[in-house]
Order: C-alpha cells, then structure tokens, then sequence
C-alpha cells in the first residue's frame, strides 16, 4: 500500500458498494413495488365487481323503467260510492245468492254464506251476513271492489278471530 492512502482494501470496499447496492434494490422492492402490486391487484378487483354491478345495473334497467312509468301513472280513480239502499225482508233473501255470482266471476269460490240471525231481530236496520271463500289473493280486491259497489252494504271487515292469511 501507499503511504497516504488510508482505508479498505480494494476488495472489501467493492463488497460494501455491492451490500449497499443490493440493499437499496431490496429496500425499492420492499417499498416500492410491493405495496404497487398489491394496490394494483386491489383496483383489479374492484374492476370487476364494478363490471358486474354495471352489468346487473343493464339487466334490471328495463323493469326499472317500467316501474318506475306506471308509479308516475295517474292514480286510478277513487272506490265507487253508490247511493246507499235500503233492502226489504224478500230482497234480503236474494243477497247470497247475488254474492256468490260477484265471487264467481271472480274466480272465487264460496265455502259459506251465513246471515246472522241476531242482526235481524234488533233494531238496527243492518243485516250481518258472515262469508268464508278461497281463490287467489290477486282476485281478492276486485272482488272487494264489486262488493263496495253494492249500493246495500254498507262496510267489509275482517274479524281478527278469522284471519287466515
């Protein structure tokens, strides 16, 4: 060696530039890289689902739009109200018989119709009648609304004791 020249040799001094070297490639990686990838395999993902929202969101558009026209429809017009009758004893013998045509019609068939006779000895005026039938629900409300347009009844209620929903 020289006299002035004071530090590692040659040798050693190529092995720390190559540690130091090896170790900011490996701090880069660690770092840089990595964290990229994962970030890049997160926003991949993400992608996708937003890919099969919009592709769900394209199926459903059609029925969206339809539902949506017919909730902006104009409300069908109001439940009819007609004059309100009074029926005498022979018309009241009739009733059933013009219910079971209503349920009918409406593909409803009639288990039972039963007048209480309690409701004819009072002096109330009103003649309770008691009905149990089957068919489909979607047939239940015009049938409901054919009965309100009777111009003799005067209210539909559904005892709670007799629900069968």
């Amino acid at each position: 060696m020289k006299a002035g020249n004071i530090g590692l040799p040659r040798f050693s001094q190529s092995m720390v530039l190559f540690v130091l070297c090896g170790a900011g490639i490996l701090a880069f990686v660690l770092f840089v890289i990595l964290p990229a990838q994962r970030l890049s395999a997160e926003i991949d993902r993400e992608i996708i689902a937003l890919k099969s929202r919009i592709d769900e969101q394209r199926v459903l558009s059609p029925l969206f739009t339809s539902l949506f026209a017919k909730a902006k429809a104009p409300a069908v017009s109001a439940l009819p109200k007609p004059a309100k009758t009074m029926l005498n004893r022979e018309e009241m013998a009739d009733v059933p018989r013009r219910i079971k045509e209503l349920a009918s019609a409406h593909r409803i068939s009639v288990r039972e119709i039963t007048p209480d006779l309690n409701s004819l000895a009072d002096a109330s005026n009103r003649f309770l009648l008691r009905l149990s039938a089957s068919g489909q629900f979607l047939d239940l409300r015009g049938f409901l609304l054919d009965l309100g347009a009777l111009p003799f009844l005067e209210t539909i209620e559904c005892p709670s004791r007799n629900r069968h929903f």
